[in-house]
């Protein structure tokens, strides 16, 4: 039976010098023809270094797999310390060779060779392992996993729930200056609000006033301006921007609206026009008593803003 189609069956071949096989490392798949038989262990090193043990070989990762598709892997059995076998750290699987009662170990060394090692064979009787870490196939755990690694593990996750406490803080300061920033300050909300005092404004004078940095218009109208307004009421289907006049206006005396033009932008002259409401300089929108654009290049007629009276002398605007 043989266990590889890259190595020779264990009954052929003494088991020395066993290793785990690694995936694509030739070195661990000599050529028995051309290497030839392995020279006697005449140094203590070549017997202490540890050839199965992962960490010996980082680039490569081992083959855990059952002792009828590998070579069987170097496990040595605890030395019977009673009996003397074994010379200490010796590196072996099966071996006749034991330390004599009473002699120095260099001498027993010397007799580790291939010569004195009989082949390990199959352990065709196993049954396949179900586990990934049978008993026979040790993973070297010991070597990956340190022995105080458990002890350590209170001082982790306290570090882990120190730092994870830090990081939330710097989070919520974060995310604080952040949704503060999309706020408005409150010198500008206080600027958004004003209060109009109505009782200086004569009967047909248009008032300016500034809110957020756009004249308003706050014109007290004449009775002759209402009736004018109320009659083109009659033909506001026909109009660029169909709007009455009572829907534009909260009390018919005054007229309150932004003092923009909406075509470019330009501020329009009161008491001017074709209609004796507005003009527009810039490209020459006429607008009548009520704001409606009635003729030029304007599309809609003057905005109304946000405002209510408080009383009868007083508007706020936003």
């Amino acid at each position: 039976m043989i266990d590889s189609w890259r190595t020779e069956p264990s009954s052929e071949k003494p088991m020395w010098y066993n290793r785990f096989d690694q995936v694509d490392h030739i070195s661990q798949h000599p050529d028995p023809e051309k290497t030839g038989k392995y020279p006697p262990v005449d140094d203590t090193r070549k017997l202490m270094k540890t050839r199965g043990d992962p960490t010996s070989c980082p680039p490569y990762r081992y083959v855990y797999g059952h002792y009828e598709h590998l070579r069987e892997p170097v496990f040595p059995r605890k030395p019977d310390v009673a009996k003397g076998e074994l010379a200490a750290g010796a590196n072996v699987t099966r071996t006749d060779v034991w330390k004599r009662e009473g002699e120095p170990a260099i001498q027993s060394i010397a007799r580790f060779n291939p010569d004195n090692f009989r082949p390990v064979g199959y352990a065709e009787n196993i049954p396949c392992p179900d586990t990934c870490v049978p008993e026979g196939h040790l993973d070297f755990r010991h070597t990956r996993l340190p022995t105080w690694h458990a002890d350590r593990r209170p001082f982790h996750y306290f570090a882990t729930g120190m730092f994870g406490l830090i990081g939330l803080a710097f989070l919520r300061g974060t995310v604080v200056k952040v949704v503060h920033g999309l706020w408005p300050a409150r010198d500008a909300i206080a600027a958004g609000v004003i209060e109009v005092d109505l009782r200086g404004i004569q009967p047909g004078q248009n008032f300016v006033v500034k809110w957020r940095g756009k004249p308003v218009f706050v014109r007290r109208r004449t009775q002759a301006m209402i009736d004018a307004a109320t009659a083109d009421d009659a033909i506001v289907n026909s109009l660029r921007d169909p709007e009455r006049d009572k829907d534009r206006v909260k009390k018919p005396e005054w007229l309150v609206m932004l003092g923009v033009c909406t075509h470019l932008g330009c501020v329009p002259y009161p008491d001017q026009g074709l209609y004796g409401g507005y003009f527009c300089p810039c490209h020459g929108s006429h607008y009548d008593h009520s704001g409606r654009i009635r003729l030029g290049p304007a599309p809609l007629n003057m905005e109304i803003p946000t405002y209510e009276f408080i009383d009868d002398d007083t508007i706020i605007l936003g």
